[in-house]
């Protein structure tokens, strides 16, 4: 059971074309000494990019309509163990990884999650056979590496059929596709661009969780900035030549730049009034782009069921995407913790269950696994990304019909006074926190040379 294999195969993948924060240099010199610059979301991206500015002097004010700073990045320890509803891992934790520095400044403990270390049940909640599972994990791999190129048209689900037209009725194949793929990308099989995720890059070395906390690092990159949370950003005009207002649902205010860092979810749903409109182009390119979701239900049970040294319980399901990965918490806590992920079409039923409906459903999988000996949950924590109104989901995708140039026109900016940035700017490293964070040195780069 190696499914290390994929990690080693995307390593040879990745084209690393930024250098790490820490060997990034801006300068000393104060070049936007009173300049003020309103940055919309205190997210990963957000933040960086504020603090980017204020060392060349700028007067930096972010708005965040939240109660708390993160965005997609937000800790819960009340199970006794941190449970991340947003970003979990750092993907491929290299020297040039600069969430991986960025742990390090903060002497974050953290955990290598094993991938050869996991248990694949059928639909009967039985062991897989090895030989069953080394065809399934072939079938997979031909298909991602093989047969799909940058030239590929259509999604990975026509992909699939174009290799065997009756693979997708097994439901072992569904899942494997489920997990590694609709996993990975946040969309459904069926959306999924097929070549474009060939332009995406990452980095080597198999991924870690932080055993503290992910939201250490956010509050490293925080220190000292101006935050003004419950601030709900409602227009953005920038039809003056002098000032742009930016007004939330309380307070007016004047700045000479902006940059919008706000979830692509966000976007979509037009919760911004931008005047003038943004261009035609870059509206298509918002409208077009994929946006998904992944829900997370963390279970804290009395007593413990499972192994304590299996990393991950892989469970096969007749519907796509239902809980097909089981996280096994006591590989790196005390807690007794199973915490099961939904994703592709069925995580956008599962976002819109009631917290009750939830457990019965990740409940019901589990024992068909374990039957009788499931039982009695002491506390839970659930995601619901596609519920959250300053979200509207939880990470971008290449669509079927999106090109490069959709991502490249979500990037640009606006009159030279309005930026953008988030992990849905950059495609080679979209749906990451390091592909964030370089978003915002990029758009904080972009006001330096608009001031210039």
């Amino acid at each position: 059971m190696k499914l290390s294999r994929r990690y080693a195969l995307k390593s040879l993948l990745s084209i690393i074309s930024y250098i790490s924060l820490s060997k990034v240099s801006f300068g000393n010199n104060q070049i936007l000494v009173g300049k003020t610059v309103i940055v919309i979301g205190a997210g990963i991206s957000g933040l960086v990019a504020a603090s980017t500015l204020i060392q060349k002097g700028a007067n930096v004010i972010i708005l965040e309509a939240k109660n708390y700073i993160g965005g997609r990045i937000r800790t819960d320890r009340s199970l006794g163990a941190p449970f991340e509803y947003g970003a979990g891992w750092i993907h491929g934790p290299s020297e040039d990884n600069p969430i991986r520095n960025l742990a390090d400044r903060t002497n974050s403990s953290l955990f290598v999650t094993d991938d050869d270390s996991c248990e694949l049940l059928n639909l009967s909640g039985n062991d897989i056979d090895e030989k069953v599972w080394d065809e399934i994990e072939e079938i997979w791999e031909e298909i991602i590496y093989d047969e799909i190129d940058s030239d590929t048209e259509g999604s990975i689900l026509d992909a699939i059929n174009e290799y065997d037209s009756n693979i997708w009725s097994d439901p072992n194949i569904r899942w494997v596709f489920s997990a590694y793929e609709e996993f990975n990308y946040g969309g459904p099989i069926h959306e999924i661009s097929a070549g474009l995720i060939k332009e995406m890059s990452g980095f080597p070395t198999a991924d870690v969780i932080f055993k503290d906390g992910y939201d250490k690092i956010i509050n490293l990159l925080a220190k000292n900035l101006q935050i003004q949370t419950n601030s709900i950003v409602k227009s953005v005009n920038y039809s003056s030549t002098n000032n742009i207002t930016v007004s939330t649902t309380s307070k007016n205010y004047e700045c000479d730049y902006v940059i919008c860092s706000v979830p692509l979810g966000v976007l979509k749903f037009n919760s911004i009034e931008f005047n003038p409109a943004l261009p035609r182009y870059k509206q298509d390119s918002i409208e077009n782009v994929g946006f998904g979701t992944v829900t997370k239900l963390a279970l804290k049970f009395k007593d413990q069921f499972w192994d304590s040294d299996v990393q991950y319980y892989y469970t096969v399901a007749k519907e796509t995407g239902r809980w097909p990965i089981w996280m096994n918490y006591r590989t790196f806590s005390k807690e007794k913790i199973l915490m099961g992920l939904c994703m592709g079409d069925y995580a956008k039923k599962a976002d819109l269950m009631s917290k009750e409906e939830l457990i019965e459903d990740g409940l019901k999988v589990l024992k068909n696994v374990w039957e009788d000996d499931v039982g009695e949950v002491q506390n839970v924590l659930r995601t619901s990304w596609l519920n959250d109104p300053f979200t509207k989901g939880a990470y971008s995708f290449p669509r079927v019909d999106n090109s490069e140039e959709d991502f490249e026109n979500l990037a640009e900016s606006v009159d030279n006074r309005l930026f953008f940035c988030g992990e849905h700017t950059d495609l080679k490293y979209l749906a990451t926190t390091h592909g964030a964070l370089y978003t915002g040195i990029r758009a904080a780069k972009e006001v330096i040379k608009a001031n210039k």
